[in-house]
């Protein structure tokens, strides 16, 4: 069945796969580990309503602008209670003194 497995993977993985050294994988909970180490960092995350919190107004930016960003990503996570979405969006507003 081994030698069937890069029929089943992605291309990117299949020049991947013989990069590795002989003999580290002896189990296929270990190739999953090695696939996992290789491969997570490349995968897109959903968002979520953390990724509000980190939308920041700059200095010179118009709150116009801040807001459009702001709507942009919040349409890319669904399911945001009302609460943190106004939090979110006040939390990356400057206080001006």
């Amino acid at each position: 069945m081994a030698n069937y497995l890069p029929v089943y993977l992605d291309p990117v993985v299949q020049v991947w796969l013989p990069s590795l050294p002989e003999g580290p994988i002896t189990s296929w909970g270990d190739l999953n580990k090695k696939l996992i180490e290789s491969f997570q960092a490349t995968c897109n995350r959903p968002s979520n309503h953390f990724d509000l919190t980190q939308i920041k107004q700059k200095t010179d930016e118009p709150l116009r602008d801040y807001n459009k960003q702001f709507c942009a990503k919040k349409m890319e996570i669904p399911n945001v209670p009302d609460q943190q979405i106004i939090a979110a969006f006040q939390g990356g507003i400057p206080v001006m003194i």
